[in-house]
């Protein structure tokens, strides 16, 4: 049986999170700073952020849940919302409280290069498989480089690689003896229906994979087999000081990529396709234009780039399960303006109230769902009109306003508060922890009668943000002022 020492695991925390989140009244840019994490490398701030979230955030869900053991099951080729973010895309991940204040971390599988370069896991196992190969080669491979690495087709026999999968965990197990047991299967946390994309799914288990876990550990432990579903919620929704410089070097990679592309623009000569992949224009008559138009004076530039958490995974992506997306809008001056015309002006203003009263009411402590509603109630109180849906009828009060709110959570998937009507109750009902990650995001339907009668347009804001001791706060400056295009 695990024996404890309740207050040494406490006292530990406070020392950690107290090293880690350093003064209340610091901004989350300088305390960023004081962790001096500019000089990493890519591969070595992913390997910290690791670290930094093993020794902080694990021990912290798993206590307030009253989880002795944390076991996370990946199969081969499964999307999951851990998998990668735990260092490998397959394997068996177990967190253990043995009592010492330190959460032991073990990982079992064949992908051992990336897990061993993190320095976070305390042991790493390989199965021992009796396999024909001078080396097992680190990923599967086709038929003709499993000959051309030393293989040979193996001599038939009752073995499969269902016989491996578990071995040695009941030892293992046995000798930490705990009391519960959590284990990656859902009981009552699941996405809307048809709504979510399924890799976002906290249940990586399989039915073979938990017959072959519950036929290995034997009836003993068996029975203390718990759903892991809200450690994953936590977990994802917990995220650490050095994760923000990860979403700082995105965005500011991303701006300085779009910047570069306004920069280019030629009036009158540049398509709206040559400025990137994700760009629209509006003309001064408030007409959406065409990939191939050509970019002239008076028009509004929109500008997304980046990955939203919740897609799917991308090769191509080299932060890994790190995103973040930036829309940019810009203003195209025509011949003889320094400024925009007045509608431009006043829409632009109409975006900063949005979002000031998003600041203003932001806060620790409070439910998403309670920011909801509250949220609501000020923009009713500030004339405008809000919808729980994302579509805008222009005949609905034309005069006013109207906007839509989903402010889902951001980074490794979205499995945590969502301050809007998307999404399950269940995640309405999570207050806002410390360093909420989430995208201030909100579409905005204003009327521009400069353009014609009941003619509007929507804009749409996705600015990463968190919620801090000092309210809301960004890691990256937000737009608040137009870019002009000269």
């Amino acid at each position: 049986m695990l024996k404890r020492n309740i207050f040494l695991p406490i006292f530990s925390m406070l020392v950690i999170l107290g090293c880690s989140l350093g003064s209340p009244n610091q901004s989350i840019t300088e305390k960023i700073k004081g962790l001096e994490l500019k000089k990493l490398t890519l591969e070595e701030l992913t390997d910290y952020i690791l670290r930094e979230k093993f020794d902080t955030i694990v021990p912290l869900v798993m206590r307030e849940r009253g989880i002795d053991m944390w076991m996370h099951i990946v199969r081969t080729n499964d999307l999951d919302p851990l998998g990668h973010v735990f260092g490998s895309d397959e394997g068996i991940f177990v967190f253990t409280d043995r009592g010492q204040g330190r959460i032991e971390r073990a990982f079992f599988g064949y992908e051992t290069e990336k897990v061993q370069r993190s320095k976070a896991y305390d042991l790493v196992m390989k199965p021992d498989m009796k396999i024909p190969l001078e080396e097992f080669p680190s990923h599967r491979l086709f038929l003709m480089h499993f000959y051309r690495a030393g293989g040979r087709e193996w001599p038939g026999g009752e073995k499969t690689e269902l016989d491996f999968r578990f071995k040695g965990l009941d030892e293992f197990v046995a000798e930490r003896d705990p009391q519960k047991i959590a284990v990656n299967y859902l009981e009552e946390v699941g996405s809307a229906v048809l709504y979510e994309i399924p890799r976002l799914r906290p249940d990586g288990i399989s039915h073979t994979d938990y017959n072959l876990l519950v036929k290995k550990l034997g009836d003993k432990y068996a029975k203390r087999l718990v759903s892991s579903e809200y450690l994953v919620v936590d977990y994802l929704a917990r995220p650490v000081l050095s994760e923000f410089e990860m979403y700082t070097r995105i965005r500011s990679e991303i701006h300085k990529k779009n910047q570069k592309a306004l920069n280019a623009i030629v009036i009158g000569q540049t398509k709206v396709r040559e400025v990137g992949e994700e760009v629209s224009a509006v003309d001064k008559n408030g007409k959406r234009r065409r990939r191939d138009y050509v970019i002239q004076g008076g028009e509004l530039l929109i500008l997304n780039d980046g990955y939203q958490s919740g897609g799917f995974l991308d090769p191509e992506w080299k932060y890994g399960n790190y995103h973040e997306v930036v829309d940019t809008y810009a203003y195209v001056l025509q011949k003889g303006e320094t400024e925009p015309p007045a509608h431009i002006k006043r829409l632009w203003s109409e975006t900063l109230k949005v979002r000031k009263i998003i600041e203003d009411n932001v806060k620790l402590g409070r439910t998403a769902g309670e920011t909801y509603e509250l949220l609501k109630e000020e923009y009713k109180k500030a004339g405008m009109i809000h919808l729980d849906v994302q579509k805008f009828d222009n005949d609905l009060d034309p005069g006013r306003i109207k906007l839509s709110l989903d402010m889902h959570a951001a980074g490794a998937g979205i499995y945590a508060p969502r301050i809007g009507p998307l999404g399950p109750n269940w995640q309405r009902d999570m207050k806002l922890p410390l360093y909420h990650h989430f995208y201030l995001e909100f579409f905005l339907n204003v009327p521009m009668p400069e353009w014609g009668e009941r003619e509007t347009i929507t804009l749409r804001f996705h600015d990463g943000a968190l919620v801090t001791e000092n309210g809301l706060e960004y890691f990256f400056p937000p737009p608040s002022t137009l870019i002009l295009v000269h």
